[in-house]
């Protein structure tokens, strides 16, 4: 039983931020945490107007 083993490169699956490191299991989770967190304009923010104009 290797329960507090060390895990080798092989063992360790998953994506990492590459801005704040944070490290998730799933490559779709990474991206989104990058669009949310990282990205300049606010990629989680409707527009205030969805048809364009003023």
């Amino acid at each position: 039983m290797d329960l507090f083993r060390r895990k080798n490169k092989e063992d360790q699956k998953g994506f990492k931020c590459e801005y704040c490191n944070l490290k998730f299991d799933d490559k779709d989770r990474m991206k989104r945490h990058v669009r949310k967190a990282h990205s300049e304009k606010g990629g989680d923010m409707p527009s205030s107007n969805p048809f364009g104009g003023f």
